[in-house]
Protein backbone atom coordinates (compact mmCIF):
# COMPACT_ATOMS: atom_id res chain seq x y z
CA UNK A 1 0.00 0.00 0.00
CA UNK A 2 1.51 3.50 -0.99
CA UNK A 3 1.92 6.14 1.73
CA UNK A 4 1.56 9.79 0.96
CA UNK A 5 2.54 12.68 2.91
CA UNK A 6 0.77 15.26 2.77
CA UNK A 7 3.21 17.90 3.59
CA UNK A 8 4.89 17.48 0.54
CA UNK A 9 3.12 19.41 -1.63
CA UNK A 10 4.20 23.39 -1.47
CA UNK A 11 1.22 24.75 -3.87
CA UNK A 12 -2.37 24.00 -4.29
CA UNK A 13 -1.70 22.50 -7.88
CA UNK A 14 0.59 20.28 -6.31
CA UNK A 15 -1.63 18.93 -3.69
CA UNK A 16 -4.56 18.37 -6.29
CA UNK A 17 -2.18 16.49 -7.98
CA UNK A 18 -1.05 14.67 -5.62
CA UNK A 19 -5.25 13.84 -4.55
CA UNK A 20 -5.49 12.54 -8.03
CA UNK A 21 -2.63 9.72 -7.78
CA UNK A 22 -4.36 8.82 -4.28
CA UNK A 23 -7.97 8.78 -6.34
CA UNK A 24 -5.77 6.17 -9.10
CA UNK A 25 -4.53 3.92 -6.64
CA UNK A 26 -7.03 0.30 -6.47
CA UNK A 27 -7.69 0.80 -2.83
CA UNK A 28 -7.35 3.06 0.71
CA UNK A 29 -3.64 4.62 1.22
CA UNK A 30 -1.55 5.36 4.37
CA UNK A 31 -0.74 9.28 5.05
CA UNK A 32 2.04 10.95 6.76
CA UNK A 33 2.17 12.58 9.31
CA UNK A 34 -0.77 11.08 10.54
CA UNK A 35 -0.19 7.36 10.13
CA UNK A 36 -3.74 7.23 9.46
CA UNK A 37 -5.98 5.09 6.38
CA UNK A 38 -7.01 7.67 3.88
CA UNK A 39 -9.76 7.54 1.40
CA UNK A 40 -9.41 9.54 -2.03
CA UNK A 41 -12.06 8.74 -3.90
CA UNK A 42 -15.84 10.11 -3.65
CA UNK A 43 -17.99 7.46 -2.83
CA UNK A 44 -15.41 6.01 -0.11
CA UNK A 45 -15.40 9.22 1.38
CA UNK A 46 -19.41 9.53 1.64
CA UNK A 47 -19.14 5.86 3.03
CA UNK A 48 -16.63 7.27 5.96
CA UNK A 49 -19.02 9.81 6.41
CA UNK A 50 -22.14 8.34 6.58
CA UNK A 51 -21.67 4.94 8.06
CA UNK A 52 -21.27 5.79 12.09
CA UNK A 53 -21.33 1.92 12.69
CA UNK A 54 -18.41 1.06 11.12
CA UNK A 55 -16.41 4.40 11.38
CA UNK A 56 -16.79 5.99 14.21
CA UNK A 57 -16.65 9.98 15.31
CA UNK A 58 -14.93 9.49 18.03
CA UNK A 59 -11.80 9.72 16.13
CA UNK A 60 -12.11 13.38 16.62
CA UNK A 61 -12.06 12.75 20.03
CA UNK A 62 -8.25 11.28 19.82
CA UNK A 63 -7.24 14.33 17.53
CA UNK A 64 -8.70 17.31 19.70
CA UNK A 65 -6.47 15.52 22.68
CA UNK A 66 -3.56 14.56 21.38
CA UNK A 67 -0.96 13.83 24.54
CA UNK A 68 1.13 17.42 24.50
CA UNK A 69 -2.49 19.31 24.82
CA UNK A 70 -4.41 17.51 27.51
CA UNK A 71 -8.63 18.02 28.31
CA UNK A 72 -9.95 19.56 25.37
CA UNK A 73 -13.55 20.48 25.85
CA UNK A 74 -14.07 19.84 21.70
CA UNK A 75 -13.44 16.09 22.57
CA UNK A 76 -16.58 15.56 24.31
CA UNK A 77 -18.86 17.90 21.88
CA UNK A 78 -21.17 16.84 19.47
CA UNK A 79 -18.86 15.71 16.56
CA UNK A 80 -17.12 13.45 19.08
CA UNK A 81 -20.37 11.10 19.48
CA UNK A 82 -22.17 8.36 17.58
CA UNK A 83 -25.28 7.37 18.42
CA UNK A 84 -27.92 7.16 20.79
CA UNK A 85 -26.26 10.32 22.76
CA UNK A 86 -25.54 11.89 19.12
CA UNK A 87 -29.06 11.49 18.33
CA UNK A 88 -29.98 13.20 21.57
CA UNK A 89 -27.39 15.81 21.79
CA UNK A 90 -28.86 17.23 18.40
CA UNK A 91 -32.32 17.15 18.90
CA UNK A 92 -31.48 19.61 21.71
CA UNK A 93 -29.30 21.67 19.89
CA UNK A 94 -31.43 21.92 16.83
CA UNK A 95 -33.88 23.41 19.11
CA UNK A 96 -31.37 26.23 19.49
CA UNK A 97 -30.05 26.29 16.19
CA UNK A 98 -32.64 25.43 14.12
CA UNK A 99 -34.44 26.93 10.69
CA UNK A 100 -36.11 29.39 12.96
CA UNK A 101 -33.37 30.92 14.82
CA UNK A 102 -31.61 31.59 11.17
CA UNK A 103 -34.45 33.22 9.46
CA UNK A 104 -34.46 35.86 12.68
CA UNK A 105 -30.73 35.98 12.04
CA UNK A 106 -31.00 37.06 8.48
CA UNK A 107 -31.78 40.60 8.63
CA UNK A 108 -28.86 41.38 10.99
CA UNK A 109 -26.49 39.56 8.60
CA UNK A 110 -27.96 41.17 5.23
CA UNK A 111 -27.35 44.64 7.92
CA UNK A 112 -23.83 43.44 8.76
CA UNK A 113 -22.74 42.68 5.41
CA UNK A 114 -23.99 45.68 4.17
CA UNK A 115 -22.05 47.86 6.88
CA UNK A 116 -18.61 46.37 6.00
CA UNK A 117 -19.11 45.72 2.90
CA UNK A 118 -19.69 50.21 1.71
CA UNK A 119 -16.84 50.20 4.61
CA UNK A 120 -13.96 47.79 2.51
CA UNK A 121 -15.31 49.33 -0.87
CA UNK A 122 -14.43 52.68 0.13
CA UNK A 123 -10.68 51.97 1.47
CA UNK A 124 -10.51 50.47 -2.00
CA UNK A 125 -7.14 48.70 -1.44
CA UNK A 126 -7.44 46.13 1.82
CA UNK A 127 -7.05 42.92 3.52
CA UNK A 128 -10.48 41.52 2.35
CA UNK A 129 -10.19 38.69 5.23
CA UNK A 130 -9.74 41.61 8.43
CA UNK A 131 -11.98 44.09 6.63
CA UNK A 132 -14.64 41.71 5.50
CA UNK A 133 -14.66 37.94 5.00
CA UNK A 134 -13.78 37.15 9.20
CA UNK A 135 -14.89 39.93 10.68
CA UNK A 136 -18.77 39.17 9.09
CA UNK A 137 -18.91 35.58 10.62
CA UNK A 138 -16.78 36.81 13.82
CA UNK A 139 -19.29 39.72 14.95
CA UNK A 140 -22.38 37.17 13.66
CA UNK A 141 -21.59 34.35 16.17
CA UNK A 142 -20.19 36.92 18.62
CA UNK A 143 -24.05 37.99 18.60
CA UNK A 144 -25.25 35.28 18.31
CA UNK A 145 -23.81 33.71 21.51
CA UNK A 146 -24.72 37.42 23.41
CA UNK A 147 -20.58 37.81 23.79
CA UNK A 148 -19.47 40.92 25.10
CA UNK A 149 -18.10 43.21 21.66
CA UNK A 150 -14.82 44.14 23.25
CA UNK A 151 -13.75 39.95 23.41
CA UNK A 152 -14.35 39.98 19.47
CA UNK A 153 -10.73 40.62 18.70
CA UNK A 154 -9.93 37.22 20.66
CA UNK A 155 -11.38 35.40 18.63
CA UNK A 156 -9.32 35.17 15.30
CA UNK A 157 -6.28 33.75 17.34
CA UNK A 158 -8.74 31.14 19.17
CA UNK A 159 -9.82 30.18 16.11
CA UNK A 160 -6.62 30.14 14.49
CA UNK A 161 -4.85 28.20 17.15
CA UNK A 162 -7.95 25.39 17.65
CA UNK A 163 -7.42 24.88 14.12
CA UNK A 164 -3.88 24.33 14.40
CA UNK A 165 -3.90 21.29 16.81
CA UNK A 166 -4.31 18.41 14.70
CA UNK A 167 -1.02 19.74 12.45
CA UNK A 168 0.58 21.47 15.21
CA UNK A 169 4.62 22.01 15.81
CA UNK A 170 6.07 21.83 19.24
CA UNK A 171 6.96 25.48 18.84
CA UNK A 172 2.94 25.90 18.88
CA UNK A 173 1.58 23.93 21.34
CA UNK A 174 2.13 26.40 24.48
CA UNK A 175 -0.06 28.56 22.43
CA UNK A 176 -2.57 26.24 21.76
CA UNK A 177 -3.12 25.36 25.86
CA UNK A 178 -3.15 28.82 26.87
CA UNK A 179 -5.78 29.54 24.26
CA UNK A 180 -7.96 26.34 25.66
CA UNK A 181 -7.34 27.87 28.69
CA UNK A 182 -8.66 30.83 27.73
CA UNK A 183 -11.83 29.99 26.35
CA UNK A 184 -12.82 27.52 29.64
CA UNK A 185 -12.56 30.57 31.45
CA UNK A 186 -13.81 32.85 29.23
CA UNK A 187 -16.91 30.96 28.07
CA UNK A 188 -17.67 28.68 31.51
CA UNK A 189 -18.29 32.18 32.92
CA UNK A 190 -20.54 32.89 30.14
CA UNK A 191 -22.77 30.04 30.93
CA UNK A 192 -22.77 30.56 34.30
CA UNK A 193 -24.13 34.26 34.48
CA UNK A 194 -26.89 32.87 31.77
CA UNK A 195 -27.35 29.98 34.38
CA UNK A 196 -28.00 33.20 36.62
CA UNK A 197 -29.72 35.27 34.41
CA UNK A 198 -30.88 34.22 30.89
CA UNK A 199 -31.17 36.36 27.78
CA UNK A 200 -32.25 36.37 24.30
CA UNK A 201 -28.85 34.27 22.62
CA UNK A 202 -28.44 31.40 22.13
CA UNK A 203 -26.59 29.99 25.17
CA UNK A 204 -29.64 30.89 26.96
CA UNK A 205 -31.58 28.84 24.21
CA UNK A 206 -28.94 25.97 24.89
CA UNK A 207 -29.68 26.17 28.61
CA UNK A 208 -32.95 25.88 28.31
CA UNK A 209 -33.31 23.74 25.42
CA UNK A 210 -35.42 20.41 26.56
CA UNK A 211 -36.00 17.02 24.37
CA UNK A 212 -37.95 14.27 26.29
CA UNK A 213 -37.04 15.67 29.71
CA UNK A 214 -33.36 16.29 29.13
CA UNK A 215 -31.26 19.37 29.06
CA UNK A 216 -27.61 19.92 28.03
CA UNK A 217 -25.46 20.22 31.03
CA UNK A 218 -22.87 23.10 31.18
CA UNK A 219 -20.22 20.17 30.28
CA UNK A 220 -21.28 19.53 27.12
CA UNK A 221 -23.35 23.74 26.29
CA UNK A 222 -19.49 24.40 26.85
CA UNK A 223 -17.84 21.60 24.42
CA UNK A 224 -20.54 23.17 21.86
CA UNK A 225 -19.32 26.23 22.25
CA UNK A 226 -16.21 25.25 22.19
CA UNK A 227 -17.02 23.45 18.52
CA UNK A 228 -19.54 26.63 17.57
CA UNK A 229 -17.57 29.35 17.96
CA UNK A 230 -14.48 28.61 15.52
CA UNK A 231 -16.28 26.65 13.47
CA UNK A 232 -18.66 29.09 12.79
CA UNK A 233 -16.27 31.79 12.12
CA UNK A 234 -13.54 29.55 10.17
CA UNK A 235 -15.96 27.45 7.69
CA UNK A 236 -17.91 30.94 6.79
CA UNK A 237 -14.78 33.18 6.82
CA UNK A 238 -13.12 30.84 4.22
CA UNK A 239 -15.73 30.16 2.04
CA UNK A 240 -16.16 34.16 1.82
CA UNK A 241 -12.24 34.37 1.43
CA UNK A 242 -12.02 31.71 -1.39
CA UNK A 243 -14.99 33.06 -2.87
CA UNK A 244 -13.15 36.21 -3.48
CA UNK A 245 -9.92 34.81 -4.68
CA UNK A 246 -12.53 32.59 -7.17
CA UNK A 247 -14.17 36.12 -7.91
CA UNK A 248 -10.78 37.81 -8.50
CA UNK A 249 -9.32 34.90 -10.73
CA UNK A 250 -12.60 34.68 -12.76
CA UNK A 251 -13.89 38.21 -13.46
CA UNK A 252 -16.54 36.64 -15.86
CA UNK A 253 -17.94 35.46 -12.52
CA UNK A 254 -18.06 38.57 -11.09
CA UNK A 255 -19.95 40.40 -13.87
CA UNK A 256 -22.55 37.42 -14.19
CA UNK A 257 -23.07 37.63 -10.45
CA UNK A 258 -23.46 41.49 -11.09
CA UNK A 259 -26.19 40.79 -13.82
CA UNK A 260 -27.92 38.19 -11.89
CA UNK A 261 -27.95 38.36 -7.98
CA UNK A 262 -29.54 34.41 -8.57
CA UNK A 263 -26.07 33.36 -9.50
CA UNK A 264 -24.86 33.96 -6.30
CA UNK A 265 -26.07 30.39 -4.69
CA UNK A 266 -24.93 28.97 -7.76
CA UNK A 267 -21.36 30.58 -7.29
CA UNK A 268 -21.11 29.98 -3.32
CA UNK A 269 -21.96 26.03 -4.36
CA UNK A 270 -19.01 25.68 -6.60
CA UNK A 271 -16.36 27.17 -4.45
CA UNK A 272 -17.86 24.83 -1.66
CA UNK A 273 -16.35 22.03 -3.94
CA UNK A 274 -13.77 23.53 -5.17
CA UNK A 275 -11.97 24.82 -2.33
CA UNK A 276 -13.93 23.34 0.79
CA UNK A 277 -12.88 25.24 4.00
CA UNK A 278 -12.56 21.75 5.80
CA UNK A 279 -10.44 19.60 4.39
CA UNK A 280 -10.60 16.15 6.39
CA UNK A 281 -13.24 14.30 8.05
CA UNK A 282 -11.69 11.92 10.55
CA UNK A 283 -13.07 8.49 11.90
CA UNK A 284 -12.06 5.27 13.63
CA UNK A 285 -12.58 1.98 12.80
CA UNK A 286 -15.01 0.59 15.34
CA UNK A 287 -14.69 -3.15 14.25
CA UNK A 288 -12.14 -5.08 11.09
CA UNK A 289 -13.83 -3.52 7.77
CA UNK A 290 -12.86 -3.50 4.24
CA UNK A 291 -13.55 -0.25 2.06
CA UNK A 292 -12.91 -0.83 -1.43
CA UNK A 293 -10.46 -3.58 -1.00
CA UNK A 294 -8.23 -2.27 1.53
CA UNK A 295 -8.78 -4.59 4.84
CA UNK A 296 -8.81 -1.36 7.71
CA UNK A 297 -7.74 -2.88 11.36
CA UNK A 298 -9.83 -2.38 14.41
CA UNK A 299 -8.79 1.08 15.95
CA UNK A 300 -7.39 2.71 12.87
CA UNK A 301 -7.75 5.85 12.16
CA UNK A 302 -9.00 6.59 8.74
CA UNK A 303 -9.28 10.08 6.88
CA UNK A 304 -11.74 10.94 4.08
CA UNK A 305 -10.24 13.34 2.15
CA UNK A 306 -12.96 15.73 1.07
CA UNK A 307 -11.03 17.99 -1.14
CA UNK A 308 -10.16 15.03 -2.97
CA UNK A 309 -13.55 13.29 -3.22
CA UNK A 310 -14.67 17.05 -4.55
CA UNK A 311 -12.36 16.59 -7.92
CA UNK A 312 -13.44 12.66 -8.08
CA UNK A 313 -13.79 12.87 -11.74
CA UNK A 314 -16.24 9.80 -11.27
CA UNK A 315 -18.82 12.08 -10.32
CA UNK A 316 -18.05 15.65 -11.44
CA UNK A 317 -17.27 15.90 -15.14
CA UNK A 318 -14.00 18.52 -15.59
CA UNK A 319 -13.69 18.82 -11.61
CA UNK A 320 -10.79 21.12 -12.10
CA UNK A 321 -12.72 23.49 -13.97
CA UNK A 322 -14.71 26.22 -11.63
CA UNK A 323 -17.89 25.93 -13.42
CA UNK A 324 -20.83 27.47 -11.18
CA UNK A 325 -24.18 25.92 -12.11
CA UNK A 326 -22.53 22.71 -13.31
CA UNK A 327 -24.43 19.70 -13.15
CA UNK A 328 -23.99 17.45 -9.56
CA UNK A 329 -22.94 20.86 -7.85
CA UNK A 330 -24.86 20.10 -4.43
CA UNK A 331 -23.78 16.75 -4.35
CA UNK A 332 -19.95 18.04 -2.58
CA UNK A 333 -18.85 16.73 0.53
CA UNK A 334 -18.01 20.11 1.87
CA UNK A 335 -20.36 20.18 4.79
CA UNK A 336 -20.12 16.04 5.28
CA UNK A 337 -23.03 13.62 4.90
CA UNK A 338 -25.05 11.56 6.95
CA UNK A 339 -26.34 12.20 10.48
CA UNK A 340 -22.73 14.53 10.99
CA UNK A 341 -24.19 16.83 8.04
CA UNK A 342 -23.02 20.44 9.13
CA UNK A 343 -25.29 21.89 11.88
CA UNK A 344 -23.77 25.20 10.54
CA UNK A 345 -24.29 24.77 7.01
CA UNK A 346 -27.58 26.70 6.66
CA UNK A 347 -26.10 29.86 8.42
CA UNK A 348 -22.71 29.72 6.36
CA UNK A 349 -24.20 29.32 2.87
CA UNK A 350 -26.77 32.51 4.15
CA UNK A 351 -23.84 34.48 5.61
CA UNK A 352 -21.71 33.86 2.48
CA UNK A 353 -24.89 34.74 -0.05
CA UNK A 354 -25.34 37.44 1.92
CA UNK A 355 -21.87 39.05 1.87
CA UNK A 356 -21.51 38.58 -1.81
CA UNK A 357 -24.83 39.86 -2.11
CA UNK A 358 -23.51 43.02 -0.37
CA UNK A 359 -20.01 43.24 -2.00
CA UNK A 360 -20.71 42.08 -5.30
CA UNK A 361 -23.06 45.69 -6.64
CA UNK A 362 -20.76 47.81 -4.91
CA UNK A 363 -17.87 46.51 -7.41
CA UNK A 364 -16.92 46.72 -10.87
CA UNK A 365 -13.57 44.27 -10.33
CA UNK A 366 -11.62 42.48 -7.60
CA UNK A 367 -7.95 42.43 -8.19
CA UNK A 368 -5.37 40.36 -5.79
CA UNK A 369 -2.28 42.34 -4.44
CA UNK A 370 -0.13 39.84 -4.48
CA UNK A 371 0.91 37.27 -7.16
CA UNK A 372 0.54 34.72 -4.36
CA UNK A 373 -2.05 33.50 -1.73
CA UNK A 374 -0.77 33.62 1.60
CA UNK A 375 -2.91 30.44 3.08
CA UNK A 376 -4.01 30.06 6.65
CA UNK A 377 -1.49 27.16 8.21
CA UNK A 378 -1.75 23.67 8.97
CA UNK A 379 -3.97 21.13 6.34
CA UNK A 380 -7.16 20.53 8.37
CA UNK A 381 -8.90 24.38 7.70
CA UNK A 382 -8.61 25.89 3.84
CA UNK A 383 -8.66 29.51 3.27
CA UNK A 384 -6.56 32.63 2.93
CA UNK A 385 -4.78 33.77 6.10
CA UNK A 386 -4.57 37.56 4.44
CA UNK A 387 -6.34 38.94 1.59
CA UNK A 388 -4.43 41.86 0.34
CA UNK A 389 -7.17 43.34 -2.86
CA UNK A 390 -8.04 46.15 -4.93
CA UNK A 391 -11.84 47.02 -4.58
CA UNK A 392 -12.72 49.26 -8.00
CA UNK A 393 -15.99 50.86 -6.80
CA UNK A 394 -18.57 50.59 -9.61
Amino acid sequence: MQTYDLFAPTTETERHALYARMRAESGLCRIAPFGAYAAARYEDVRTIQKDAQRFSSEALATTAEPPWLGPNPVAQSLVTRDPPRHTQLRALINRAFGPTGMARLEAQVRQEAQTLAEAAVSQREVDLVDAFSFVLPRNIIGRMLGLEPSTFTEFKRWSVNMGLITSAVPAQHAGIRDTVKEMEDYLGGVITARRRQPGEDMVSDLLRAEVEGQRLTDAEVLSFLFLLLPAGMETTAQLIGNAAILLARHPEQLEQARADRAHIPRFIEEVLRCEPPAQFAFRVATSDVELSGTPIPAGSLVMGLVASANRDERIFEQPDVFAPGREKASQHLSFGHGIHFCLGAQLARMEARLALEALVPRIRALRLRAPDIEWLPGLTIHGPRTLPVELLPA
